[in-house]
């Protein structure tokens, strides 16, 4: 760098790229057209890293935001079924129903899941893969039930399963009668027949048909912490019975 007289400094510029001559490397002072040119290549590149720092900001405040707004409607996220009632035997849809207590059919829903309940409960196929998805733990049965209501009941039937099987026994349920006990009472009264199918003793491969009537009082709640969704409506609004009675009717 030199300073004139007048008190302007001039840089020196080297030129590495040039050949070396004899006499040295080739010498001359930076001039204003070079200093202008240099100066408009770093607004340039100065103004390109803010626009690529500006556009990282942009898209990284979208993306935090709109990971919010999902994580704040993930729980809004629910399955709301319905319930559809045909009234003629045409096929145009009739009426619907959103699934809550307060639907005008709830009484004749609440009479279907009794009378799931306890076809359930009596019903006996001979294939332990569907009997353990019915009765066993983490089944159907023991998620419409209150625990005291299910251990009673895997305490008198699951050890006898075995024995069931071993005499092909199976068994179907035919609802005959049901309705309320009372029309303030939550309980539910239900008369049903059960067809028993099973190997004679003895017998080689006969199976006997014998048929048995019983009376049940079942008073089911609901738990909405109980609901069960999946790929069937199995328990839409948490249906649980919290007492079960049953008895059987003798002519």
């Amino acid at each position: 760098m030199a300073e004139l007289d007048s008190g302007v400094k001039k840089v020196l510029l080297v030129d590495r790229n040039a050949p070396v001559r004899s006499r040295g490397p080739e010498l001359h002072f930076i001039n204003d057209e070079d200093s202008a040119t240099s100066s408009a290549k770093e607004v340039y590149f100065r103004w390109v890293a803010r626009l690529v720092i500006l556009c990282a900001i942009v898209s990284l405040s979208f993306f935090l935001s709109s990971s919010l707004v999902i994580f704040r409607l993930a729980p809004e996220i629910i399955i709301e079924p319905l319930l559809i009632i045909r009234q003629d035997e045409s096929s145009r849809m009739v009426r619907y129903e959103p699934i809550t207590k307060k639907m005008p059919s709830f009484r004749q829903f609440t009479e279907m899941f009794v009378k799931q309940y306890v076809i359930l409960r009596n019903t006996v196929v001979n294939d332990a893969k569907e009997m353990k998805t019915r009765w066993g733990p983490g089944g159907i049965l023991q998620y419409m039930s209150t625990p005291a209501i299910y251990m009673n009941f895997v305490g008198k039937n699951m050890n006898s399963i075995q024995r069931m099987y071993d005499n092909k026994y199976s068994s179907e349920v035919r609802i005959d009668e049901i309705g309320k006990e009372s029309e303030n009472s939550p309980a539910w009264s239900v008369k049903f027949t059960i067809f028993n199918l099973s190997q004679s003793r003895g017998s080689s491969g006969s199976l006997t048909l014998k048929t048995e009537r019983y009376k049940a009082s079942v008073t089911p709640k609901y738990f909405p912490q109980r609901r069960f969704i999946r790929a069937r409506l199995i328990n839409p609004m948490g249906f649980t019975v919290v007492k079960y009675n049953q008895s059987e009717i003798r002519d």
